[in-house]
This record gives structure tokens, sequence and C-alpha cells, in this order.
């Protein structure tokens, strides 16, 4: 049992290091794939919430203050 517990433990290890590895190699292209997703519909998204919250309060005037 104990050298199935080693063989796992390294096969695992290998790949949180291959996965470090690729991390570190393709660093710029990762930081702008999730910084980009994040930017990339966030001004649409916030204006029409702002749309449409100001029609909600312009049905609801007992809202504001």
């Amino acid at each position: 049992m104990e050298t199935v517990r080693i063989v796992v433990v390294g096969i695992w290890n290998g790949l949180l290091l291959g996965a470090l590895v690729a991390a570190i190699v393709w660093r710029e292209r990762l930081l702008n794939w999730v910084t980009g997703a994040d930017l990339s519909g966030r001004y649409k998204q916030a204006a029409s919430a702002d749309d449409q919250w100001s029609a909600f309060l312009a049905e609801h005037p007992e809202l504001e203050r």
C-alpha cells in the first residue's frame, strides 16, 4: 500500500509542477485572459444596470431620497 501512495503522490507532484511551469511560461497570456475576461463586458453591464435602476426609480418615486 505504501508503494501505491508514493506513486500517486509522485504523479500528483508532477502535475502540480507541470501546472506551475505552464503558468510561468504563459503568464502574460494567462494574466491577459484573466483580467480581460473581467473587464470585457463590465462597462456595458454597468451602463445597462444603471439604466434599469433609473427606470425602476422613475416608476417608484417613493424609493428616492
